[in-house]
């Protein structure tokens, strides 16, 4: 049994090492392909959800979200956050939010200006505040419509 999982886990990374390329190539069904099935193998390999489930759940949310299939990117993302959370990976978990803020900007501009300034947050606590990362996120949040960027009182 073991040796199947192992084989399984193997599958998995390789599915989600194309979903990865394809998506940096910008082939987005041979991204979702790929995404799809790398998350269904590592959740047949897992009796939980793990750190890895949640990589490839955040991946298939990145492609399905390129897609503007916001509902499903949404879902997976939320999957991805509170995986990350418990497992205390804040890093990931500020790609999460930062997938969720940019996911709803349209629509939900208010609540996607509270995810970006949490991952803002995350980051700058992380990896300082002159950091690539951290310009993406200012970026993000200077994009939001400006009602929703003005001081709370």
């Amino acid at each position: 049994m073991f040796g199947h999982r192992k084989h399984t886990i193997a599958a998995a990374d390789r599915e989600h090492g194309a979903a990865v390329l394809a998506w940096t190539d910008g082939d987005l069904d041979e991204a979702e392909r790929a995404a799809r099935t790398a998350l269904k193998l590592r959740e047949r390999a897992s009796k939980e959800d793990t750190p890895s489930i949640a990589a490839d759940a955040k991946t298939l949310a990145d492609v399905l979200a390129a897609r503007d299939a916001r509902a499903e990117a949404n879902a997976l993302y939320q999957r991805a956050l509170a995986v990350y959370r418990r497992y205390g990976r804040q890093y990931d978990a500020a790609l999460c939010l930062r997938g969720l803020g940019r996911l709803h900007a349209d629509t939900e501009p208010a609540v996607s200006r509270q995810r970006l300034l949490h991952a803002l947050w995350i980051k700058r606590a992380l990896l300082g505040g002159i950091h690539p990362e951290v310009a993406e996120l200012l970026e993000d949040l200077a994009a939001l419509p400006a009602a929703t960027t003005a001081p709370q009182r």
